[in-house]
């Protein structure tokens, strides 16, 4: 039964890890609802699921990453390597994945202990459900991926720094934060999902210990296994779907999506109690 729960949180994980839902307050809404608990329910697991999305967007832009790094590597020590648009971008998500780096490993013990609380994450649904609306609507999203600059990777950096609070969907405020400095819907996703390797990598890099000592001890590993491979499929499917999606649409199914859920909870949180 453990698998097929392994399974099924994988799958929530790569489904709302690159949709603007917010994967974090899934993982802790799922199993509170579910009354889902254990190993299941930890951070640990959490951390582990998100490896698995880490590898579906490692997976899907490899032919990206081979060509930024080329670029780089052909360009360092000259000028070019701010200036040829290939090795400037690696740059920009190098930049832009700072913030979060720094308020990752600041915060990190914080997050794990006082923020994963089911009702909070009902309110950072809606509210930066709210901004994502914002977003849509006022920015200008005439810019492509190529009109990302210095300001616009440490704007849209700071706000995935803000992500680590469960609820606020890192793609959904990298998004918003890209749409913002004038990127059109496809170039702010893209943005987006790159900036994201380097981000999982290093929340998974922080927990590592804590998930060798729960493999380790307790035998745990076919469990993150499954959840893994689980995460990585899903993720894959769900960047390949969202970047043709957001080339003909709005965001607007994933901003009442966040409201309903973020209204659902509360009223789930207050009937209980």
């Amino acid at each position: 039964m453990e698998i097929i729960t392994a399974v099924f949180l994988g799958i929530v994980q790569g489904l709302t890890e690159y949709l603007p839902i917010s994967s974090s307050g899934h993982l802790i809404l799922v199993p509170a609802l579910l009354n889902i608990d254990g190993l299941l329910n930890s951070l640990t697991f959490d951390v582990a699921l998100h490896v698995g999305t880490a590898i579906a967007v490692i997976w899907f832009f490899w032919k990206d990453w081979i060509r930024l790094v080329k670029a780089f590597l052909k360009n360092v020590g000259s000028k070019n390597l701010v200036n040829q648009e290939d090795s400037k971008l690696l740059l920009l998500l190098l930049v832009g994945s700072i913030p979060a780096a720094i308020t990752g490993f600041v915060f990190n013990d914080f997050i794990e202990r006082s923020v994963r609380q089911p009702l909070l994450v009902a309110g950072t649904l809606f509210v930066f459900a709210l901004i994502l609306l914002w977003a849509d609507r006022v920015g200008s999203q005439k810019k492509n991926l190529n009109g990302v600059n210095w300001q616009h990777s440490i704007f849209i950096g700071l706000a995935q720094a803000i992500s680590l609070v469960p609820g606020v969907s890192r793609s959904g405020i990298t998004i918003s934060a890209g749409m913002f400095s004038g990127l059109n819907r496809e170039a702010a996703t893209r943005f987006s999902f790159l900036l994201s390797a380097p981000a999982i990598a290093g929340a998974a890099a922080l927990s590592l210990k804590n998930f060798l000592e729960e493999t380790h001890s307790n035998g745990n590993l076919s469990i993150f296994a499954v959840g893994v491979v689980a995460a990585a499929v899903s993720g894959w499917l769900t960047i390949k779907f969202l970047l043709g999606f957001v080339s003909k649409n709005n965001f607007n199914i994933f901003v009442w999506y966040r409201i309903i859920l973020a209204v659902s909870v509360v009223l789930i949180y207050v009937t209980r109690t």
